[in-house]
């Protein structure tokens, strides 16, 4: 019998059929490589990639955590929910996930159109790099610009294109965070707001966050990541003990050409604080029918 992994958790990684540059098949299978034991697949407003993964995951002897991540609103402030452990066919889940597709195509549209009446026609390129049940995100028009000609890499793209002010940005009407966490929940799925710190929130407001989470029922706070500083960390981690909060591990990995979401390159939790791994439903079948 092969020995088991160590137990190392990656519980924020996308795949092809949202923004990521793999298939589900090859992040399981570099999830092995880099010794991941529990990964969760959290494509943006997409659980078209599960199927996938479950089977690859019995290939390469990964436990597959099924999840998603919403992007929301709160106060006006963007902010990202990774749902975690959830039932990918519960039918308010989906019809969640359609609502914010609907959202994202909208989007595109409008962006291929004020590209393009700004002389910028990169449709087809955008087209050529979707998968299958996947809708474009502005990491495919910065992709699709940089394949035109028109910036010399994605970072470029992203100063000169689909920023406020420049060419092909168009505001986004997401759902409330209210919204988002319901969608979660009623999938069976546990909640936790992603990548804390990339809000630049003061501590007040991050408080004040963390308190319309809870009376929304979201109880984890994305503490590691490859990016949190030490000493965020710290604090992270006591503002999960002040709140009674779970703290969750993940690298949000989307390609290799992003040193700093290196797969499985998040520190180790510390190790005063209740894992999210916790709360995951042991009955929950990733596979969706």
């Amino acid at each position: 019998m092969p020995t088991p992994l160590p137990t190392n958790y990656d519980l924020h990684t996308h795949s092809h059929f949202s923004d990521g540059a793999l298939s589900p098949t090859e992040l399981l299978m570099r999830a092995q490589e880099r010794g991941i034991s529990h990964l969760a697949l959290t494509d943006h407003d997409s659980v078209s990639g599960l199927e996938e993964a479950y089977q690859a995951s019995q290939v390469h002897r990964v436990n597959l955590i099924p999840g998603i991540e919403f992007s929301c609103h709160w106060n006006f402030q963007l902010v990202h929910l990774v749902g975690l452990s959830i039932d990918p066919d519960n039918s308010q889940l989906q019809a969640g996930v359609e609502e914010n597709k609907a959202r994202r195509w909208q989007r595109a549209d409008a962006i291929h159109a004020d590209l393009k009446k700004r002389g910028y026609d990169v449709q087809d390129k955008v087209e050529a790099l979707l998968v299958k049940d996947s809708v474009p995100t502005r990491p495919h028009f910065a992709q699709a610009l940089v394949e035109s000609g028109y910036a010399k890499n994605k970072k470029q793209a992203f100063k000169r294109f689909l920023v406020p002010g420049k060419p092909g940005y168009i505001a986004m009407q997401w759902p409330s965070l209210a919204e988002a966490a319901g969608w979660i929940q009623t999938a069976g799925g546990v909640a936790v707001l992603a990548h804390p710190m990339r809000y630049r929130l003061t501590r007040t407001k991050l408080i004040r966050l963390i308190k319309d989470m809870l009376d929304v029922g979201v109880n984890a706070l994305e503490v590691a990541t490859p990016i949190t500083e030490p000493q965020q960390m710290i604090m992270l981690a006591q503002l999960c003990k002040e709140h009674n909060l779970f703290a969750s591990r993940g690298s949000d990995f989307h390609s290799d050409d992003q040193p700093w979401a290196k797969l499985g390159g998040a520190p180790l939790l510390p190790e005063a604080v209740q894992p999210v791994w916790d709360q995951f439903n042991p009955t929950i079948n990733p596979t969706p029918n």
